[in-house]
C-alpha cells in the first residue's frame, strides 16, 4: 500500500510530471476502416461481409500457378494500431455481401472479362430504368458511379448538385447512386461534426456522400470547408477530439452529391459551385420505381431487378480490386485550371483502362455539355459582367503615370461606379447615390463594388481630398480577365512517355478557335460589352509578335489594341 507521503515524494521528484497507466494491457487500439491501401503503397484491402462475417478482401497472385485470386483477412495489424472491417450493423452504407467464401473469386473471374465499356453499359442500363432523364444526364450519373470506384486514384473529383422542386425525382438520383456507387453514405439534415467524422483520419476516400435536402449548404461554414477542401486527396481538415485533448486531422476527399430544392448562393458558395456540375430535374415516368425495387415484398420481377443491382455492385468492387494498381497513361485534354481538374481525371482513368474510342467520345461529349453549363453560369456572375465595364472605363477614362518604375493607370472610383450603374439594368436609390437596385442582382452598394474590384481585379485605392482613385496595373488587369473567358473545348490526346514529345506538345499546343464566326477586323469586337464572354481557352492562343517590340501578344483585337497603347517602342503619333 502506497502512503500519501510516498505519493507526495514521487510527485515532487517528478517535478510535476504524472505517471499514466496503460489500460490497454499491451493491446493495440482498434480502428474501423472501410478500405486500406497505405495511400496506394500497399495492396488494396476492401471490407466485405462473407457468410455474415466481416473480412478484408485483397488481390493476391499465386506465382506457382500463375493465377490471380482474392484472399481474405480478419484484420490489418499495423505498428501503432489494429485495423478491422466494420460489422454489417456498423456500416453507414449498403455493405458488400457474399454468401460463401468462394463467391468473391467467382466475381473476380467475371471481372477479368469486363472493361469500362461493358461496365458503363450495365450501369447505364439500370440508370435509365430508374430515371426518366436525357441521355447526357444518364451518361454523367453512370460515369460518376463508375468513377467512384476509383476515386482514390483521382487527383481531383467533381461534385454533383441536383436541383429541382418536390416531385421532380431528384431523390431518385441519390437512391440510384446509393444502390450502385462506391460505399455511398446517404444523410439528411446532418450535424457539422458528421462532415468530418464520417471520412475518418486513417486514409482518404473511405466513402462517398449523398446529402439530401441540403438547401442551406452555403450557410454552414463547416460543410463549406469540407466541400472546398474535399475535392483533392491530400487535403485534411483539423478538428479537436471530443474531450478537446487532441487535434485530429480528417480526410474529407471523395465524390459528393448534393440534393436540394434551390441552388447554393453564388456569392457564398462560389468555390463549391466551381467544383461542381449542376443537374436540374423534372417530373418523369421511369420504367421502375426505385423505392419499390429496394423493397420487393416477394414480387418476383422486383426481386430479380434488385438482385441484378446487387450483383453489379459486387462486380464493380471486384473490378476495382483487380485494376486498382493499373498505371495511368499521360494525356492532355486541351483545358486548363479548374476545367481540367473537373474533366481530366475521368478521361485519364478511361484511357488507362483501355476504354474504346466510342466510350471516350461519349465521355468527352458529356463532360463538355455540363462544363459549358457551368462556365455559362460563371460568366453570368456580377463580377464577370462588371469586368468588361471596368476594363473599358480604365482604358478610356484613366490617366497614365509612373509608379515604382512601372506604368499604371489611375481613375476616380466615381467614374467606374457611374460606368457600372449606367450599363447594368436597374435604378439608383432616390436618397442614397451609393445604392443601386439591379434587376438581376438586387441591391448593389458602391463600397462592395469597390472592394470587389480591388480583390478580383488587383486595383489599389489611392485616397485623395476630392475622392478616392483606383490604381490599376494594365497587364494584371488584362490577365485577370482570362478567367471569365475560359470556355475551352475538350480535345483529348495521348502523350508519349518520353519528355521530348511532351516538350514539343507544350511548345506547340493545339489551337482552339471557338469563335469561328468572329471577324478579327471587326472594330465592334475591340471592346467587350457588359455581359460578354470571350470563349477561348487562355492556354491555347496562337500568340503573335508585336510589330514594334519582340513581345508575343494575344491576337484578340481588344487585347492587341491595349498592348499597342502601352508599347514603349511604338512611334509617337501612330494610331492603334
Amino acid at each position: 500500500m502506497t502512503t500519501r507521503e510516498q505519493k507526495r515524494y514521487v510527485k515532487r521528484e517528478l517535478h510535476g510530471m504524472e505517471i499514466v497507466k496503460n489500460n490497454n494491457n499491451g493491446k493495440k487500439p482498434e480502428e474501423i476502416v472501410n478500405k486500406h491501401s497505405s495511400k496506394g503503397q500497399a495492396p488494396l484491402r476492401e471490407s466485405v461481409i462473407i457468410a455474415g462475417i466481416s473480412y478484408f478482401s485483397r488481390i493476391k497472385t499465386l506465382e506457382k500457378r500463375d493465377e490471380i485470386v482474392i484472399t481474405v483477412e480478419p484484420f490489418i495489424d499495423e505498428i501503432t494500431k489494429k485495423l478491422r472491417p466494420p460489422f454489417a450493423q456498423e456500416c453507414p452504407y449498403i455493405p458488400y455481401e457474399f454468401k460463401t467464401l468462394e463467391k468473391p473469386n467467382q466475381y473476380l473471374q467475371r471481372a477479368l472479362k469486363e472493361n469500362p465499356d461493358s461496365l458503363l453499359q450495365k450501369i447505364k442500363s439500370i440508370v435509365r430504368k430508374l430515371n426518366d432523364v436525357d441521355d447526357k444526364t444518364a451518361n454523367l450519373l453512370s460515369l460518376t458511379i463508375f468513377n467512384s470506384y476509383f476515386q482514390d486514384r483521382f487527383s481531383t473529383v467533381y461534385y454533383l448538385i441536383i436541383v429541382g422542386a418536390n416531385g421532380t425525382g431528384k431523390s431518385v438520383f441519390g437512391d440510384t447512386f446509393e444502390c450502385l456507387g462506391y460505399r455511398p453514405v446517404k444523410v439528411n439534415n446532418t450535424t457539422e461534426a458528421f462532415w468530418f467524422r464520417i471520412f475518418g483520419t486513417n486514409e482518404f476516400g473511405q466513402v462517398t456522400i449523398i446529402a439530401e435536402e441540403f438547401d442551406k449548404v452555403d450557410e454552414s461554414s463547416q460543410a463549406m470547408a469540407v466541400l472546398k477542401e474535399g475535392y483533392q486527396p491530400n487535403s485534411k481538415v483539423p478538428r479537436m477530439n471530443n474531450d478537446n485533448s487532441k487535434m485530429d486531422f480528417f480526410c474529407p476527399f471523395g465524390f459528393k452529391i448534393i440534393i436540394a430544392e434551390k441552388s447554393p448562393n453564388e456569392n457564398k458558395a462560389r468555390g463549391f459551385l466551381d467544383r461542381s456540375f449542376k443537374i436540374k430535374t423534372y417530373k418523369g415516368y421511369p420504367e421502375y420505381k426505385i423505392k419499390e425495387i429496394r423493397n420487393p415484398q416477394g414480387n418476383y420481377e422486383r426481386q430479380q431487378f434488385f438482385n441484378e443491382i446487387m450483383d453489379l455492385r459486387n462486380l464493380l468492387l471486384s473490378y476495382r480490386l483487380l485494376h486498382f494498381k493499373d498505371p495511368y497513361k499521360e494525356i492532355n485534354i486541351g483545358l486548363d485550371v479548374r476545367d481540367e481538374e473537373l474533366c481530366k481525371p475521368t478521361l485519364e482513368l478511361l484511357y488507362s483502362l483501355d476504354a474504346s474510342e466510342e466510350t471516350l467520345k461519349m465521355t468527352e461529349s458529356t463532360l463538355q455539355h455540363f462544363l459549358d453549363i457551368k462556365n455559362k453560369r460563371k460568366g453570368e456572375t456580377l463580377e464577370a459582367l462588371i469586368y468588361p465595364i471596368v476594363v473599358n472605363a480604365v482604358f478610356h477614362l484613366g490617366k497614365y503615370y509612373i509608379q515604382n518604375g512601372k506604368c499604371v493607370k489611375s481613375i476616380p472610383a466615381s467614374d467606374i461606379w457611374n460606368a457600372i450603374i449606367n450599363t447594368l439594368d436597374g435604378h439608383l436609390d432616390e436618397k442614397n447615390a451609393s445604392l443601386f437596385y439591379s434587376d438581376d442582382f438586387g441591391k448593389i452598394y458602391r463600397n462592395s463594388i469597390t472592394s470587389m474590384i480591388c480583390d478580383k481585379f488587383g486595383a489599389e485605392i489611392d485616397h485623395r481630398m476630392k475622392g478616392n482613385n483606383l490604381i490599376f496595373d494594365p497587364d494584371y488587369l488584362i490577365k485577370t480577365g482570362k478567367i471569365y473567358r475560359n470556355m475551352g473545348i475538350i480535345n483529348t490526346t495521348s502523350l508519349d512517355d518520353s519528355m521530348t514529345h511532351k516538350g514539343d506538345f507544350e511548345q506547340n499546343p493545339p489551337i482552339m478557335n471557338h469563335n469561328n464566326d468572329k471577324n478579327d477586323n471587326d472594330d465592334s469586337s475591340n471592346t467587350p460589352s457588359a455581359g460578354s464572354v470571350i470563349s477561348e481557352s487562355s492556354n491555347h492562343i496562337n500568340k503573335t509578335k508585336c510589330p514594334y517590340c519582340d513581345e508575343k501578344i494575344d491576337p484578340d483585337p481588344f487585347y492587341r489594341k491595349i498592348h499597342l497603347r502601352l508599347c514603349d517602342k511604338r512611334p509617337e503619333g501612330l494610331e492603334n
